[in-house]
């Protein structure tokens, strides 16, 4: 979908207008007739004065101009006028209507205290639609314009654009059934992004990480005819000490011995949120070219049960030498994940380091479906990670590490244990486990288990599916 902006009124098959919610006051008519038709804007007023329409968050309400040129048009209501949030979701809300009544161009009005950047944003993300099979039946809006009296920098556009396709990137990669997104799958998917400027890849294969004694990519890979790889994407757009993304690939997640059950096993080709996340950034980078040097690391695997599989009560050899009693089997992302982030610390000497995973069920009762849980052994680094989530509108939260949790991850037989029966903070348990494999580096664990996908239904922005969650916090805080 092309989008751009202007100062004029351009007519479109369907125009739909943002409507913060207040009475429909001299002022606001003022705003709307410099950018819509006076019959509109007309009935606009009728509407409001007459109750049948009040801006609040989520109404919406279509009305039918005689202006020539505009077949449809659709009042969709803000709430709040300051809160870029709503509007980012009205927006989502006015594309997805109008997606339904068929269209090809839209306009959309705003009034000039509407954040632009959070319309464009919201339509770029409530237009998503994943489905396999013949795309002639896919719905789809050919072109939208933005109309302000305020005029919009066309800089902020494209990189809202640019934004919104990497999250639609991610969104794909994540939705795709484990059949079409293996490990040798996602390793393609990096080596598309990798043909990017400034770009290299370098991919790990099974017998190299076992050459480097990877003990835990391998262990939760052992149950797959798929063998693991480790793919390592290199930005360089500076020649500062790399910022290293590292994110959990395990494309498909059975729970190997200690299985999932129904209601929860089936959306386990999600499970590789995490991957799909660094590589949807690296997209971005690719697009947007900033003064960054970024490493890319994820480890692809699949946890599956067979004759070969990893068992409850082995032990494997890490990476880094440490000893692990496999205690659960379904603790594996942990696994992956501290071979990725011991390789780059040892590998790359990154200046931070931030980890994406789907990790933990317990992050989902802490944390519910809206918010990323955050730890970290650096404060600094997370108020800056923090700042970027607040300025996209994205929730996240930091969960503590504490001693007890250092010490309830030690193993009777070896070093550490994945999994430790009795002790409720899973969430923070996983970070524990991690702490262990970045050495001094600064480093934050994101755990996206409730927020990168949504398995029954979602909301305005990103409806049943991946939902792309935190790429944009990433991709801003890196640009700034």
């Amino acid at each position: 979908m092309k989008i751009r902006a202007t100062t004029k009124f351009i007519a479109a098959d369907a125009v739909a207008i943002l409507v913060p919610e207040k009475k429909f006051s001299p002022a606001l008519k003022k705003l709307l007739s410099g950018v819509l038709p006076t019959e509109i804007v007309t009935e606009i007023s009728l509407r409001m004065k007459e109750g049948d329409f009040t801006g609040k968050k989520n109404e919406v309400l279509q009305i039918f101009p005689t202006k020539k040129g505009i077949k449809k048009c659709i009042l969709v209501g803000v709430g709040d006028e300051k809160n870029t949030d709503e509007t980012r979701r009205g927006a989502g809300i006015a594309i997805r209507a109008l997606k339904k009544l068929k269209v090809k161009k839209v306009s959309f009005a705003l009034i000039d205290t509407l954040d632009y950047k959070a319309v464009t944003s919201g339509v770029a993300a409530g237009a998503y639609e994943f489905k396999l099979g013949d795309i002639k039946e896919r719905i789809t809006i050919e072109s939208l314009t933005i109309c302000s009296r305020t005029k919009i920098s066309s800089a902020d556009v494209k990189y809202e654009t640019a934004l919104a396709e990497a999250v639609v990137f991610t969104r794909d990669l994540v939705n795709l059934p484990a059949g079409h997104m293996t490990p040798a799958d996602l390793e393609k998917s990096a080596r598309k992004v990798a043909k990017g400027k400034n770009i290299s890849i370098t991919v790990l294969d099974k017998k190299k990480l076992e050459k480097l004694k990877m003990g835990g990519i391998l262990g939760v890979a052992q149950g797959s005819d798929i063998p693991a790889r480790m793919i390592l994407l290199e930005y360089k757009g500076s020649k500062d000490k790399p910022t290293a993304l590292v994110g959990k690939g395990v494309c498909f997640d059975s729970g190997g011995y200690n299985l999932k059950p129904t209601k929860h096993i089936e959306a386990m080709h999600s499970d590789m949120a995490g991957a799909a996340t660094v590589l949807g950034i690296f997209q971005w980078l690719a697009d947007q070219q900033p003064k960054a040097h970024v490493i890319g690391v994820i480890g692809a695997v699949e946890n599956m049960i067979s004759g070969g599989a990893f068992r409850p009560g082995d032990v494997i050899t890490m990476g880094n030498g440490q000893t692990c009693e496999v205690t659960n089997t379904d603790a594996e992302g942990r696994l992956v994940l501290a071979d990725c982030l011991h390789h780059v610390v040892t590998k790359h000497k990154p200046a931070k380091i931030i980890d994406f995973a789907t990790l933990t069920g317990a992050c989902i009762a802490a944390m519910g479906y809206e918010i990323t849980a955050l730890m970290t052994n650096n404060s600094e680094l997370l108020k800056t990670v923090s700042h970027a989530a607040k300025s996209r509108d994205e929730l996240v939260w930091e969960l503590p590490i504490i001693p007890l949790f250092r010490e309830k991850i030690k193993a009777e037989i070896a070093d550490l244990q994945c999994w430790t029966a009795g002790v409720s903070a899973g969430s923070s348990m996983g970070g524990a486990f991690l702490e262990n494999f970045v050495q001094n580096t600064p480093w934050i664990h994101c755990d996206m288990a409730g927020t990168a996908y949504h398995e029954t239904s979602g909301d305005e922005l990103a409806p049943r599916g991946a939902t792309g969650v935190m790429v944009q916090t990433m991709c801003e805080w890196l640009r700034k």
